[in-house]
C-alpha cells in the first residue's frame, strides 16, 4: 500500500515537471493541487526520501505533564490500588493534595493511568 501511494506521488510529480498541467494531474488523481505542490515541494528541495511521509509529531509540548508528576501519579495510583480503594483522577487528585504535591494536574491523562 505505502508503495503504490509513494509511486502515484513520484508519478504526480514526474507529470508536473513536464509539463502537465496541475489542475489536469489533480482531477485524474483525485487530489488538489496543494497535495501535488506539497509534492513537487519537497521533491526540489533534493530530499532523497521526498515522496515517503514526515511524521506530523509536534517538535515540543509545551504542556505536557512533567515526568516527575506522572510518575508521582502512577505510585499514588499503585498505592490506592494495592489498598483496594477507588483509583480514579478525583481519588488521585485527593491523595496527590494530602501529599502536598506540586502542580497537582487538573485532569489526569489516562495514558498516566494504565
Amino acid at each position: 500500500m505505502i508503495k503504490k501511494i509513494e509511486k502515484e506521488r513520484a508519478n504526480a510529480v514526474r507529470r508536473y515537471l513536464c509539463g502537465e498541467a496541475p489542475e489536469r494531474i489533480c482531477a485524474s488523481l483525485g487530489k488538489t493541487t496543494r497535495w501535488l505542490y506539497k509534492w513537487v515541494s519537497r521533491h526540489t528541495h533534493g530530499d532523497p526520501a521526498w515522496c515517503e511521509e514526515h511524521s506530523r509529531r509536534p517538535l515540543s509540548s509545551p504542556y505536557r505533564t512533567p515526568a516527575e508528576i506522572e510518575e508521582v501519579v502512577k505510585m499514588v495510583r499503585l498505592s490506592l490500588y494495592n489498598k483496594g480503594l477507588f483509583c480514579g483522577n478525583q481519588a488521585i487528585q485527593w491523595e496527590m493534595s494530602d501529599m502536598a504535591a506540586q502542580p497537582i494536574p487538573s485532569l489526569i491523562p489516562s495514558c498516566i493511568l494504565t
